[in-house]
């Protein structure tokens, strides 16, 4: 079928461009060609996507990426979050290197909110309710050497977001994030005027007196999967269909700020299976090489970025993965403390990152 012609313009040459949507806030780094790059073309995300990704699955020497620095590109203009009735925001110039800095324990500022004042977060990542004996993750914050951060206002962002729509779309990762960002703002929202509503792979926190939304769409692979179901998968036997996306991207369709990921769904075997084209059963597949798997996955994704994504109004980011992710020397799990300590009854184990 044709595509339908262009809208016919109903502005005079003479008329400025509409402004285009800014970034929320500061991702991780990377190259200054690479990120310059991936702001013209949705299909450069994926060549610095797979790249990285490359990295961390053969493990190749991954030094120089802590090395890279941030671009321009992720430092938007201050006067964009300026509101009234709250001091001005001061930004770190774009000449200081985030990733040059240190952890720093800080008891004054943090936590940015606390577990059991946050009723939207789900049972599997209520960390202190699932038996973790200390609480001390919450007061470590990021401190580059040459500049300072600035602290996240949830009332600034809200007011940036009025009438916006923000969605994660990934695996558990990306839940996790929104879990928390949706933590973070909602202590400044009436009671009464917020609320989550789930419809089957997505899951939408409104905020109705900002006429914003903060969304989840759980597609571990970003392409169909017999994964797909958020409550009901398949752990072992993880299958995908590379070249099938429309079943999640309808979904993904007048958002104004996009976050991608997908990452830990892959690392269980060495080969993917795969769904053979035109089949009709999931038992219908083939094993392929898994970075080849994946190219194929960001392939069919950056293609339909291009074809369905208006940049002038969606932002479109690919969150990325710490090395430190897939350290060797990490602390012990909860399961594995279990000898060490008397957990709750009946408490979700999944929480189990204690450092």
């Amino acid at each position: 079928m044709a595509k339908p012609p262009p809208p016919t313009a109903t502005t005079s040459p003479s008329d400025p461009p509409p402004p285009k949507p800014r970034p929320l806030g500061l991702l991780s780094s990377s190259a200054r060609s690479l990120l310059a790059a991936a702001r013209r073309s949705p299909v450069t995300t994926l060549v610095v996507a797979f790249f990285l990704l490359a990295l961390f699955m053969y493990g190749e020497d991954v030094r120089t990426i802590t090395e890279l620095s941030i671009d321009d590109y992720l430092y938007p203009d201050a006067d964009l979050y300026n509101v009234s009735g709250l001091p001005p925001l001061v930004l770190p110039p774009p000449t200081c290197d985030l990733s040059d800095g240190r952890w720093v324990f800080d008891n004054v500022s943090l936590p940015a909110y606390r577990e059991k004042e946050c009723t939207f977060l789900t049972k599997q990542v209520t960390c202190l309710a699932n038996g973790r004996p200390d609480d001390t993750w919450q007061y470590w914050k990021w401190q580059p050497n040459h500049c300072s951060l600035p602290t996240f206002d949830p009332r600034r962002f809200m007011e940036t977001m009025r009438g916006k729509r923000l969605m994660f779309v990934g695996d558990s990762l990306n839940r996790n994030q929104w879990e928390s960002l949706v933590c973070l703002v909602q202590p400044i929202l009436s009671k009464g005027r917020k609320k989550i509503v789930k419809r089957g792979s997505l899951t939408i926190f409104h905020a109705k007196e900002y006429r914003a939304t903060l969304e989840f769409y759980w597609a571990p692979f970003l392409v169909e999967s017999n994964s797909d179901n958020p409550k009901f998968h398949s752990i072992e036997h993880r299958i995908i269909r590379p070249e099938r996306i429309e079943g999640h991207a309808k979904y993904w369709k007048d958002v104004d700020y996009l976050i991608f990921n997908t990452y830990i769904w892959w690392m269980n075997t060495a080969d993917m299976k795969v769904r053979r084209p035109n089949s009709r059963y999931w038992s219908q597949h083939d094993e392929v090489p898994r970075i080849e798997a994946y190219g194929r996955v960001f392939k069919t994704w950056s293609e339909w970025l291009n074809n369905n994504i208006d940049p002038a109004r969606t932002s479109v980011f690919f969150m990325t993965i710490s090395p430190l992710h897939i350290r060797k020397k990490r602390s012990p799990t909860v399961s594995e403390l279990a000898s060490l300590f008397v957990l709750l009854p009946d408490r979700d184990l999944d929480c189990d990152y204690l450092g």
